[in-house]
């Protein structure tokens, strides 16, 4: 099932985010060390989603770019920061904002997405086209399940294309090579929050998924 891909109960300021979580630093999000933004939402509905709690378009953290940007802006050795969800695009315009503010900060942004690149060139929304008009690289196209089989890498064209797009501060070439190998070993990260809780994020494999989410729910 596909919900409208502009769906917003909220009805959000184009100024303000609808955020599902942040992390700080992470190295398994794309090139280099960058942090992470997960938006809450997404209207397409993939089947076996990695991240299917980040699907509704349900009220989650609100927050300001202005004040998003200012926090970003502060963290120490990143190289950019990475979008994901949920669905960016089903928040492009305020994402769009602070991407500008930090690329113009030096940062590299990294997008991404569950719709094709033939869907979001189709579209042809103001608010789409700055988002990708600010985006470093680009992930494009739905998530695609497969049994124990896990990403090889970030560049696994099984799953996503990826686009380096014009307009955005280029990403460091050795970063990227060495982030985009294809023969890159499937990486997982582990993070511990000061408030006890544990960020999984990275790219396993469906049976390692799983497994997770018996052991975090006691099964």
């Amino acid at each position: 099932m596909m919900v409208p891909d502009t769906y917003n109960p909220e009805c959000r300021p184009e100024s303000e985010l609808n955020l599902a979580g942040f992390l700080a630093k992470s190295a398994v999000n794309g090139p280099g060390i960058r942090a992470v933004i997960w938006v809450q939402g997404c209207p397409i509905r993939c089947k076996g989603c990695f991240n299917p709690e980040l699907l509704p378009f349900s009220k989650l953290r609100t927050v300001p770019v202005q004040k998003l940007a200012e926090a970003i802006l502060t963290l120490d050795n990143i190289d950019g920061v990475t979008f994901s969800g949920g669905e960016p695009f089903a928040q492009a315009a305020p994402l769009a904002e602070l991407g500008s503010i930090l690329q113009s900060k030096g940062l590299s942004i990294v997008t991404f997405t569950g719709f094709t690149w033939e869907q979001l060139v189709a579209k042809n929304r103001s608010a789409w086209q700055r988002l990708l008009s600010i985006t470093d690289l680009l992930f494009a196209g739905p998530y695609l399940p497969e049994e124990n089989e896990p990403l090889k890498s970030l560049a696994d064209s099984n799953r996503k294309s990826i686009h380096r797009l014009h307009g955005g501060r280029p990403v460091n070439q050795q970063i990227w090579n060495s982030s985009m190998n294809a023969d890159t070993r499937n990486e997982i990260e582990f993070t511990l929050l000061p408030d006890g809780r544990t960020v999984v994020t990275g790219y396993p494999g469906s049976r390692l998924v799983r497994e997770l989410a018996q052991y975090s729910s006691g099964v």
